[in-house]
């Protein structure tokens, strides 16, 4: 993905999109709006930045149509941003009324967890696979990636008298990118416990590792905006709050 600065160093481009195709940008010092078509994904539009510039700099590029001959299929654009857009404005770009709000989190340093001794890293293979599926079954069972996902490259967990308690994976979007978390759990019975930690901060240290074709070693996770519980739990262990986003389904005049 290349774009000008300071977006080319921009962490959530960088670990959501580093080996994106970029179809057409235009940025400030403070908003960038792009097209990319992304690898596994439908081609997006993408605003980034204060919601008030992602706003503007859309309120200047939809009513020329630049955004429309491109045929975007979805938006994720800075939380807040949609509601600033003129009504004509959202009808040229075709927002669906359905969407979600979200929270991008990351970070390029250990938790600040100081002992996750008993969080360990389980081989990949059929049997943590099956291990996983059972445990999400009671730890996370809206789980939103599967235990044998081909983009896992790791699962860490917590396990008393041989039974897995706390688990989180980590999936790469695509070879050559920064991990990305999935799947944290906890089985109900030993919540509060700060299992959620202990395997977090494990998957971060060996996440870390990894060396990003773009950019530096990172980490990162999402989670819906209405989950604060998760949020605090994750601010304190030492995550970033990077960005909020609203995604919605473009299924107006602009996907036609």
């Amino acid at each position: 993905m290349e774009l000008p600065a300071p977006w080319c160093t921009e962490p959530y481009l960088l670990g959501e999109h580093a080996l994106a195709t970029v179809v057409s940008a235009w940025a400030t010092g403070t908003a960038l709006v792009a097209i990319v078509d992304g690898l596994g994904r439908e081609r997006g539009l993408f605003g980034v930045g204060s919601a008030e510039d992602v706003a503007e700099v859309l309120a200047s590029v939809v009513p020329r149509g630049a955004l429309v001959e491109h045929g975007p299929r979805y938006a994720t654009i800075a939380r807040g941003g949609v509601e600033l857009l003129a009504p004509e404005v959202r009808e040229a770009l075709g927002l669906g009324a359905v969407g979600s709000s979200w929270d991008w989190m990351w970070t390029d340093a250990p938790l600040q967890v100081p002992d996750h001794a008993r969080a360990e890293r389980l081989p990949l293979g059929p049997g943590t696979t099956d291990e996983v599926r059972e445990f999400l079954s009671r730890g996370h069972p809206t789980a939103s990636t599967a235990p044998d996902d081909r983009r896992l490259i790791g699962w860490w967990g917590v396990r008393e008298g041989g039974i897995l308690h706390a688990a989180v994976g980590a999936i790469q979007l695509a070879p050559g990118m920064a991990p990305h978390l999935v799947s944290l759990g906890v089985d109900p019975g030993v919540r509060g416990r700060g299992l959620a930690g202990q395997v977090l901060a494990a998957a971060v240290e060996d996440c870390l590792e990894v060396r990003p074709l773009h950019g530096p070693p990172a980490v990162s996770l999402g989670l819906y905006a209405d989950n604060d519980v998760a949020r605090r739990v994750y601010l304190r262990l030492g995550l970033q709050l990077r960005h909020g986003f609203t995604s919605r389904r473009l299924d107006g005049p602009s996907s036609a």
